[in-house]
């Protein structure tokens, strides 16, 4: 009875390992994919980029450091004013404690942009992002500056983070 139990489980194996090399066959082996798979994938890195925006206004509207902290990658450039560049996170996060308007107490705007302003782009494992910031003032009920970032973007480690951030005024146009 016993060797007719693992004969059993030793055919079970067999066949499901032969139905796996027969499925990866017919799909041309682990590395190829379709069509549709890469258009899901793509879908999906432009989904998580968008995340570096919605999470940036988040911060800035916050003044959540550690939030705006999170998707630069560690030798990341910020260039915040024609010819004045922070490199590095270090740099970076002392550039919006120090030298930004946005995470003083005294600034109460809340930052954030419209659908239809951003633009991503994808390539494999790196990326563009552009955006633009409508800051409004919520005690005065006023619209603010309004400032644009030209991001590009790689998949670092499994995650999309910033590279390089060039900031920049923004003219409304209609």
């Amino acid at each position: 009875m016993r060797r007719l139990l693992i004969g059993g489980a030793l055919g079970v194996l067999v066949v499901s390992l032969g139905v796996l090399v027969v499925s990866l066959a017919a799909r041309g082996g682990s590395s190829g994919s379709s069509a549709t798979e890469q258009a899901l994938q793509r879908k999906a890195d432009s989904w998580e980029i968008g995340q570096i925006e919605k999470n940036f206004h988040k911060a800035v509207s916050r003044k959540d450091i550690d939030l705006m902290m999170r998707f630069w990658a560690p030798h990341a450039t910020f260039t915040y004013r024609l010819g004045e560049t922070a490199t590095g996170k270090k740099e970076i996060r002392k550039f919006w404690l120090e030298e930004s308007k946005n995470f003083r107490r005294t600034w109460h705007m809340v930052s954030e942009t419209l659908a239809y302003k951003t633009r991503i782009t994808v390539n494999g494992d790196r990326g563009t992002l552009y955006f633009e910031c409508h800051y409004l003032d919520v005690k005065k009920k006023t619209l603010g500056p309004v400032t644009a970032a030209d991001v590009d973007v790689a998949r670092i480690h499994g995650r999309w983070l910033v590279t390089n951030f060039v900031a920049a005024s923004a003219t409304l146009s209609t």
